[in-house]
């Protein structure tokens, strides 16, 4: 009976002892898994902070990158303006403007139709602000409309050296229709033709202006709205050049 007893004592102290070498073992299992985890925790928020680091790193070279961008920009702005400055200092200084710029534009075109240089600098070196003039003459006629052809659409000059015909819009009533005469609110057309020579048109807003020369004379007509169905023209005459 006493070595019945003892058994149990012993069987009894080994599941005491069991059981803490368990709990020791857990224990030291928990502690180790910690420490583990503390680790892989240490080791992860290291590689964020070197990741992080790197991410700033790049990120201030890209700042740096487009500050430096942004300086060069201004610098070539800065400079494409200097040199828009001068560029259009030069166009003032060195291409015709106003009347130089007309003139220009004219013997341009007379160069183009065919009218020698030579030509073209006399004419220029014989102009002058004194010329020899005729007095003027001054005429009426009566502009033919899209739904009138009048017979006083026309008149000549010198002899009839020079003839002028008239064209217009026909002018409307209060209603809507057409009238016998011309608007001198609208277009009109004069057709100057030189005895044996080209026609040249002139359209627009009364008043009109157009010159002919032919021959050694040049011819400058004023067509002005007179009463109410005639247009007035007036012609100039003076020594060409």
């Amino acid at each position: 009976m006493t070595l019945g007893l003892y058994d149990s004592e012993r069987r009894y102290r080994r599941r005491v002892w069991t059981g803490f070498v368990q709990f020791v073992l857990f224990v030291l299992f928990v502690l180790v898994v910690s420490v583990f985890a503390y680790q892989m925790g240490v080791e992860q928020v290291k590689d964020r902070d070197a990741s992080l680091r790197d991410e700033v790193g790049q990120l201030s070279r890209k700042k740096g990158e487009l500050e430096l961008f942004v300086t060069q920009l201004q610098e070539a702005t800065h400079t494409a303006e200097a040199r828009s400055t001068l560029l259009e200092q030069r166009l003032q200084n060195e291409v015709p403007q106003g009347d130089l710029a007309r003139l220009a534009q004219l013997a341009s075109e007379r160069l183009t139709a065919g009218v020698s240089a030579d030509r073209l600098a006399f004419v220029i070196g014989a102009a002058q602000n004194k010329r020899n003039c005729q007095p003027p003459e001054t005429k009426r006629l009566q502009p033919s409309t899209q739904f009138y052809k009048s017979p006083n659409r026309s008149v000549s000059f010198v002899s009839g050296t020079i003839t002028v015909v008239g064209e217009g819009v026909a002018l409307r009533d209060s209603s809507g229709g057409p009238e016998g005469w011309y608007d001198p609110t609208q277009t009109v057309t004069l057709r100057i033709t030189p005895q044996g020579g080209k026609e040249q048109l002139v359209t627009g807003l009364l008043p009109l202006h157009q010159s002919v020369v032919v021959d050694n004379t040049e011819y400058r007509f004023t067509a002005v709205a007179g009463l109410r169905t005639f247009v007035e023209v007036t012609a100039d005459r003076c020594g060409y050049p």
